[in-house]
């Protein structure tokens, strides 16, 4: 189940008499989650971040057993961008997508590629029988309300990495993926739930080459950016010469 961006933003204060207070948001009198949330707000922080951080362990190996990465440098390179970002609040938005890396043997610019998935789409690959079956269980229904919406596959093509160069190879993943998060509108919208009112307003103004800097900034890869950005550079002139 995808949780709210503001999920487990409940604080419990003790007052000065003894008392405890819950502090809520406005938008807390209507949600759904509430009492999980309150209660996921009660839980020790040291066993709210094992939970979290076994999370994310967890996605990041799905994403690592379905990518097709074929040198171990960029195999590297994309476990340390991961990590690094999942660790960030932006980097929930990944959450709620399916991220694939293909490194491809090819000289050629990479890419990304995003594959929507309708309900109509996993209707036709279950077949009727297998639908009759799922909307038998329970949970069946939930993951049918769950994805009225669909979903999106994203892959992402490495086509040409730069060989002894962990920063540039790095930068070019972050290059990938923020490109990505600045194009699609879907993944925008999951973004501006994260920021501050200011973030939001400014992130709308930007075009994409502006929102993909700012991005990497905000990601802390802009080392990694600069290296990658250098590297292409010398490349295109030797093509040009």
């Amino acid at each position: 189940m995808v949780r709210k961006e503001c999920f487990g933003s409940i604080k419990e204060l003790i007052l000065k008499d003894g008392l405890a207070q819950i502090q809520t948001k406005p938008e807390c009198r209507e949600c759904r989650e509430f009492r999980d949330c309150l209660h996921y707000s009660k839980q020790p922080i040291e066993e709210r971040e094992d939970r979290d951080e076994l999370r994310k362990q967890e996605m990041i190996a799905k994403i690592i057993d379905l990518s097709q990465i074929q040198s171990n440098e960029i195999g590297s390179c994309l476990l340390e961008f991961l990590n690094r970002i999942y660790n960030l609040t932006l980097g929930t938005v990944l959450f709620k997508n399916l991220l694939i890396f293909y490194e491809i043997s090819k000289d050629t610019s990479s890419l990304t590629l995003t594959i929507p998935i309708f309900p109509s789409t996993l209707d036709l690959i279950q077949g009727g029988e297998a639908r009759a079956e799922h909307s038998l269980s329970q949970e069946g229904i939930h993951q049918r309300e769950a994805s009225k919406e669909g979903f999106s596959i994203h892959i992402v093509l490495i086509q040409r990495s730069f060989p002894s160069n962990r920063k540039a190879n790095t930068g070019l993943i972050a290059h990938e993926i923020a490109h990505l998060f600045s194009s699609n509108i879907q993944v925008i919208n999951q973004i501006l739930q994260t920021l501050m009112d200011s973030e939001i307003v400014q992130f709308k103004k930007m075009g994409i080459e502006d929102r993909m800097s700012w991005l990497v900034r905000k990601w802390g890869f802009l080392d990694e950016f600069e290296a990658f950005k250098k590297e292409r550079a010398l490349l295109y002139g030797k093509r040009k010469d």
